[in-house]
């Protein structure tokens, strides 16, 4: 690094001399050139601090002074993620390394896992780590602190979930799921719990089933799960684990396994009975242990009254199942429900006869030969000569080679890599477009002091740097001035404009921020809301770059509750000009393109345009201004991604119907007033209709419009939960304007005179 990047002033301010016996070793090590013998007491500390992003600073620069850059800018752009903006600017600024174009950083991909629950999860990152090692990092996260997968999915390019579990769930809910690579895999008990309905499956981009039994299973419950986004990959058997030998038939049978009612037990031992009595050297080798201590006492019971004590063995659970399962000849399950049983294979694998209860779906995972289904089916196969070690071993081999179902995990993974280099990274904070047109993240804030520590962050942290944030606080009574105060003196990129007075609409803040914004370009964000990830700006910059002519860009919102966590996802899609304005009349004035994409602004500076904003109303905000500039002649395009969480309340405008109601119609009346009918009622055979008819038609199915928007209103909770004088209000405006186009069209023709005669005597009635 060079000599002007004061990496020990850095350290400081990061806290990394602190009373830490560790890092004030570390410090002492790197202020005296001592780099190899630090490096290992970083090390360490990452195993416990693994974001702390002076640990990662630290240990990107001890790699560079020994000479080692790939390691060095991978380090550095782990700290980038977890530093604020000011430090960022100051280590790619002064941080060589980051700016070399001939290092390729590998992609990384954290697996999580509870405690304890790893075993079938440790020998594919072992895999992966030694097949891959120059494509990725690897980092395992097993989760006692929920709130850590936050960080450790902020790091990753994939996310592989071990189990379909509260971790899958809790992580497919935060807003960065979407933009993430998201894997789970589902083995077998989790199909039976209420996990399958609480995880949000749209984040999710593959589920990785061990067996198709199971699958068919969850795929039937959870319809919002599709079969485009599962494969089939059974866990792996090491062969070379297992020493195989060419067995005979024998008398000693081992079960492996928990004793508890998803094995059953009960079957387990009522079998070896009946097996005993047809010849008394039969064994049963246990290795495993109760779960449920009403086993345990119904065994002890049944085994002294059977006279078994000599014929059933506990032997507990086993270091060396390999060595254990040496002596045997038969390897028994009894569960009802598996979704593999690696014990089985396992014994297979060493030439071991199995003894497969029929569970659910046992023959899509093992040959019929190997699978009894009475009691006496088991007589019958252990009694049996038929005995062939060398097919044991061979299926296995044939279906469930380790080696095989990991090129299988390998190819899944490589398929959900980002392939082209030309996107914009969530993991390459170094290198955003740092030179471009400058972007004003406009914010709009009323009251919401306790939002803006995430919404005001969300733009400052964007990989794209040249960018201004525009805070207007409508005259808040919370602490929001003095916070967003606090944030002005520590970034000179963001400004605020404070109201005297409360002007109780939005609409004001969003004029102040078009004329006061210097960015060429602008995003508009109400303080409840966030940027769901760091490439927000980038991103839209990339498509404005690619299309010049270009005016607006949209995409897609997640919907988040008051924590943040997913609870929707609205999309959309690109529509032409006509489309917008008919899907708007049809929907009786709810939008269809959200205002909170990117604005280039000089289509509104060269025109001198405005943001709309009609007297007496409002409200009509975002829906109104889009039909006003697709009028302009405006150019917009979608992206299919995410572009802002969209955090909804009880005091919304969807909840206050008066509001609501002067919003859509005002909508309604542009439509009407400013676009050819034909676009919004295509419904009408206008070509066999004289210009009086046409007139009479536009009115009569306007007003019809309108008239139905009374009767669904009317229906909705908010409404029919006022009284009488309220509700008729309320709905005044959508009944006056359902007249006025009737008359209209009653005076250019009566073509129509029956059926308005006939709602508006509907209208006496009720």
């Amino acid at each position: 690094m060079s000599d002007s990047f004061d990496l020990l002033h850095l350290m400081e301010q990061l806290n990394l001399n602190d009373s830490k016996d560790a890092y004030k070793n570390i410090y002492t090590l790197i202020s005296n050139h001592k780099h190899q013998q630090a490096q290992p007491l970083i090390q360490a500390e990452l195993k416990t601090s693994t974001f702390r992003p002076e640990l990662l600073l630290t240990a990107g620069y001890v790699c560079e002074q020994l000479n080692n850059d790939q390691e060095a800018y991978e380090f550095y752009q782990d700290a980038l993620l977890f530093l604020d903006s000011q430090q960022k600017e100051q280590l790619i600024e002064n941080s060589p390394v980051l700016r070399q174009t001939d290092i390729c950083p590998r992609r990384k991909i954290a697996f999580f896992v509870r405690p304890g629950l790893d075993n079938f999860l440790s020998p594919v990152i072992e895999h992966l780590s030694n097949t891959l090692p120059n494509t990725i990092r690897t980092k395992k996260f097993v989760i006692r602190d929920i709130t850590v997968i936050n960080s450790a999915m902020k790091w990753a390019d994939i996310c592989w979930f071990e189990w379909c579990d509260n971790l899958i769930a809790y992580a497919s809910k935060q807003p960065m799921s979407m933009q993430k690579k998201i894997i789970c895999r589902l083995h077998s008990y989790e199909a039976f719990t209420s996990y399958i309905f609480n995880v949000n499956w749209s984040s999710v981009d593959k589920v990785v089933f061990v067996g198709s039994h199971i699958r068919d299973y969850v795929l039937d419950k959870q319809p919002q799960l599709h079969t485009a986004k599962t494969v089939i990959i059974p866990n792996g058997i090491d062969l070379s684990k297992h020493s195989f030998a060419d067995r005979k038939p024998g008398f000693n049978i081992a079960y492996v396994g928990y004793i508890n009612h998803k094995k059953g037990p009960m079957l387990l031992l009522h079998g070896f009975k009946m097996l005993h009595d047809k010849d008394s050297r039969y064994q049963l080798h246990i290795a495993g242990a109760y779960q449920d201590i009403r086993y345990r006492l119904y065994f002890e019971q049944m085994i002294k009254e059977w006279d078994l004590e000599d014929s059933v063995h506990f032997d507990g659970w086993q270091n060396d199942i390999d060595h254990y399962l040496e002596d045997k000849n038969y390897i028994i399950s009894a569960s009802p429900l598996e979704s593999q049983h690696l014990s089985i294979m396992e014994a297979m694998a060493k030439g071991i006869k199995p003894l497969v209860h029929h569970f659910y779906g046992a023959e899509s995972v093992y040959d019929k030969s190997y699978i009894w289904s009475g009691i006496e089916d088991l007589i019958e196969m252990v009694t049996s000569k038929d005995y062939a070690s060398e097919g044991y071993r061979t299926f296995i081999k044939e279906h469930y080679e380790f080696t095989n179902q990991m090129k299988k995990i390998g190819t899944e993974i490589e398929a959900l890599l980002p392939v082209d280099t030309s996107e914009p990274s969530q993991n390459n904070p170094a290198s955003p477009l740092t030179n471009g047109p400058l972007v004003t993240i406009g914010i709009i804030n009323y009251n919401y002091s306790r939002f803006l520590d995430e919404v005001i962050p969300s733009a400052l942290e964007q990989s794209y740097r040249n960018l201004e944030v525009l805070v207007v606080d409508d005259c808040s009574t919370d602490d929001s001035v003095q916070k967003i105060h606090g944030y002005m003196s520590k970034h000179p990129q963001v400004r605020g404009i404070f109201h005297a007075e409360n002007c109780g609409t939005e609409a004001v803040a969003i004029r102040e921020i078009l004329s006061q914004a210097q960015g060429d370009y602008l995003i508009i964000v109400n303080a409840d809301d966030f940027l769901p990830d760091h490439q927000v700006v980038e991103r839209y910059m990339k498509v404005f770059s690619e299309d010049k002519h270009l005016d607006y860009i949209y995409g897609d919102l997640l919907l988040v509750g008051d924590a943040s966590q997913i609870t929707g996802h609205w999309t959309y899609r690109q529509y032409t000009d006509n489309e917008v304005v008919k899907y708007i009349f049809q929907r009786k004035g709810s939008g269809i393109i959200p205002m909170a994409g990117m604005f280039k602004l000089d289509f509104y500076r060269k025109h001198q345009y405005e943001w709309i904003i009609e007297e007496g109303n409002t409200n009509a905000g975002d829906t109104l201004n889009c039909l006003v500039n697709v009028n302009r002649g405006w150019r917009y395009k979608y992206v299919n991604v995410p572009i802002l969480c969209h955090r909804r309340h009880q005091n919304n405008l969807t909840y206050n119907m008066t509001k609501r109601i002067k919003s859509v119609t005002s909508v309604m009346d542009y439509i009407v007033n400013n676009f050819d009918e034909k676009i919004y009622l295509p419904q009408v055979n206008w070509q066999a209709l004289n210009k009086e008819q046409q007139r009479a038609a536009k009115h009569y199915f306007a007003g019809v419009s309108y008239w139905q928007m009374k009767i669904d209103y009317a229906k909705t909770p908010f409404v029919a939960a006022l009284d009488s004088q309220a509700k008729t209000d309320c709905l005044e405006p959508l009944l006056s304007k359902a007249q006025y186009h009737f008359n209209l069209s009653l005076h250019h023709a009566d073509d129509y005179q029956t059926q308005i005669s006939q709602l508006l005597d509907q209208n006496v009635t009720t």
